[in-house]
């Protein structure tokens, strides 16, 4: 394994294969840190592969995979479905790896999908960002303190940990036969909630709020309740009618959905029932209130009406 860059050794070479939000970003902030230089930049969409070469002032732009030059380290950054052909392709292709570390940034997946470079020598790993890149320039100054799961060869693990801790990461070993369960969790937190809030936002514009006076107004209650879920827990943070055991609020809420959204009703349910549970634990003491509750919720629509 090589060691990271220092001012004594030259920088890594990095080629990037798929120059989506993720991979320009991760290339940019290593670039940026002294401790890679760019190599081949490609992508099936060519116009992006111009752009990362744009955002990052570095590397070059190849038309085909055959075209990508030598390189210490390798990022996949493709979607998961096409990670292991491409990496099939890529051992056809060239037919040495050794001394290479190839890595791919799935949340789901581990280094398993690279399996045929690994056979040909390279040493592989999955590093999986929990980082929206949903805009790269703002990347650039939230990506310090990310945490990145990280499992594969202990070699590509021992490299990347030294030049991802060393851009502000934060590694957590992970277990790859867990990394199912893992980005489960992953999403529900960050997917789930932007679908949330924007069942959220519909209701309120809904009730006459206008668009950016409803963001407004949600911003700050949200801000707060994700601060008290970390700082206290879920329990502790728990607030609002199920936890208080307010059956008559609970019966509004079913009622003004099934008269105005009732596409949203099964949604509300589903989650109140996991509130109910989570309320139970925190309030005991209300058992019977939240008993009321749940014969509530296991009401059919009609019968509420």
């Amino acid at each position: 394994m090589s060691p990271a860059p220092t001012s004594e050794t030259p920088p890594l070479r990095l080629n990037i294969v798929g120059c989506g939000k993720l991979g320009t970003t991760i290339a940019r902030l290593l670039a940026d840190s002294g401790l890679v230089s760019l190599g081949g930049l490609y992508s099936r969409n060519r116009e992006n592969a111009h752009k990362t070469l744009q955002f990052c002032a570095g590397g070059s732009v190849c038309n085909t995979l055959d075209a990508l030059p030598r390189a210490d380290l390798w990022l996949l950054s493709v979607p998961d479905d096409a990670i292991h052909s491409l990496a099939g392709q890529l051992a056809q292709l060239f037919p040495d790896w050794r001394g290479t570390t190839v890595f791919h940034c799935s949340g789901i997946h581990t280094a398993m999908l690279l399996a045929p470079l690994k056979q040909q020598g390279a040493s592989t790993a999955s590093l999986h960002p929990v980082h929206s890149f949903a805009d790269p320039q703002q990347s650039l100054s939230t990506f310090a303190g990310t945490s990145c799961t990280l499992e594969g060869d202990i070699d590509s693990q021992q490299r990347l940990s030294a030049l991802f801790s060393t851009i502000g990461a934060r590694i957590i070993a992970i277990d790859g036969s867990s990394k199912a369960l893992y980005h489960t969790a992953t999403a529900m937190a960050s997917n789930y909630l932007v679908s949330l809030m924007d069942m959220s936002l519909g209701l309120l514009e809904a009730s006459g709020i206008a668009p950016q006076a409803a963001k407004e107004l949600l911003a700050p209650l949200v801000m707060q309740t994700a601060s008290n879920i970390f700082a206290k827990g879920p329990q502790k943070a728990l607030t609002g009618p199920i936890v208080r055991g307010d059956r008559d609020t609970v019966a509004t809420h079913l009622d003004a959905l099934g008269q105005h959204s009732p596409e949203l009703l099964a949604v509300y349910r589903e989650l109140a029932l996991v509130t109910l549970a989570l309320a139970q634990q925190a309030r005991p003491e209300a058992g019977d209130l939240h008993a009321e509750i749940g014969k509530l919720l296991s009401c059919t629509p009609r019968s509420l009406s």
